[in-house]
């Protein structure tokens, strides 16, 4: 089982679309990552979930991002150099961080579509307790 969550994952975080990505536990911890989130930038995350309608920033990765859309529990922020997409699935939060100057769009559908997987895939629990890192 461990292959085939190792690949989910490993896909994921290997991918051409984003330069960064990770997936953060519904407790804050960090379960698969490319890139680190920094202390502190998960719980960020999080509480920023619980207020959506009232975020405006958010620092991930160390980087400043201005949230200029919020679609449900979508969010789409953006700094000079990167765009960045935050959704919040019934297991966890996947993030995404692109370069600007590449399209939003099809990452927004990759990220929609993993995240769809992520929740359906059996193999994923809630508040996964192995870290997966590339």
């Amino acid at each position: 089982m461990i292959e085939r969550k190792d690949k989910f994952y490993r896909e994921f975080l290997e991918n051409n679309l984003f330069y960064a990505s990770f997936v953060i536990g519904n407790d804050g911890s960090s379960i698969a990552y490319n890139k680190s989130p920094q202390i502190g930038e998960s719980d960020a995350i999080i509480k920023g979930f619980k207020n959506i309608k009232k975020w405006k920033n958010i620092k991930i990765i160390g980087e400043d991002f201005i949230i200029y859309n919020v679609d449900n529990n979508k969010v789409y922020a953006h700094n000079e150099k990167h765009g960045c997409i935050l959704i919040k699935t019934n297991k966890a939060y996947i993030i995404g961080i692109y370069p600007k100057k590449q399209e939003v769009s099809p990452r927004s559908v990759y990220l929609e579509k993993f995240c769809k997987q992520y929740d359906e895939e059996d193999i994923i629990k809630i508040n996964e307790k192995e870290k997966f890192v590339f």
